[in-house]
């Protein structure tokens, strides 16, 4: 028969893993924030627009359909974001590079189409880098963001195991350019949902992983 300690020690090991996962994530998302930030400060000639500059404000309503990756309850859900974004530089660098550092911050509520949780609401913050080029359409984006939610945990199979819970995204997309401040903007977005093994060994700690397009529209002040 195993001993006692043996088996506190697999246990530690399982609630330890969701944990260091988290804490990963959030060690990117916030190497990516310094990174880009400083990525940026070489200054070049700015783009005739209002849409992009140090201070530049921006507001942005923004809906997504989100697919679960290997879950057996296989989640669909509908976030819907209001996005406030600082620009924090000017147009910086040359060549591939040139561009600047947007920080978001995010409200999300998300009714859930499919699957055993009905809604998922939450706040989400974190850095996005425009690749602003000279005589594009188009402006790509890389973002990421971290954050936590909410939802009702029904202590489903495969689902939550507690209400609150920790999430982190990651996002790439282009903005199109309607006006010199209106843009409306297309992307693919991924999420993870988990609570990082707070509700364990009571409830298994389950994260969920989703992917799917974003559309948005968002207007510089």
């Amino acid at each position: 028969f195993p001993s006692h300690d043996n088996c506190s020690n697999s246990n530690l090991r399982l609630t330890k893993g969701p944990k260091n996962s988290l804490w990963k994530a959030f060690f990117v998302a916030t190497s990516w924030s310094l990174f880009t930030t400083c990525w940026s400060q070489e200054k070049t000639s700015e783009l005739d627009s209002p849409m992009f500059g140090e201070d530049v404000v921006t507001l942005s309503a923004e809906t997504a359909g989100l697919f679960s990756i290997g879950n057996s309850n296989n989640y669909r859900y509908l976030p819907q974001l209001i996005t406030v974004g600082w620009q924090l530089d000017e147009i910086g660098n040359d060549g591939w590079t040139r561009g600047n550092t947007e920080f978001l911050f995010s409200g999300m509520y998300a009714p859930v189409i499919h699957g055993p949780n009905p809604w998922f609401t939450g706040g989400l913050f974190g850095p996005r880098y425009n690749f602003i080029q000279e005589g594009w359409p188009v402006i790509p984006y890389l973002e990421s963001r971290v954050g936590f939610m909410f939802t009702d945990a029904t202590g489903a199979t495969d689902s939550q195991g507690q209400d609150f819970c920790f999430s982190f995204t990651i996002g790439a997309g282009v903005r199109i350019p309607v006006t010199d401040r209106l843009s409306v903007n297309l992307g693919a977005l991924y999420q993870h949902i988990s609570n990082g093994g707070l509700s364990e060994p009571e409830h298994e700690n389950v994260g969920l992983d989703s992917l799917g397009p974003t559309l948005s529209v968002s207007w510089a002040f």
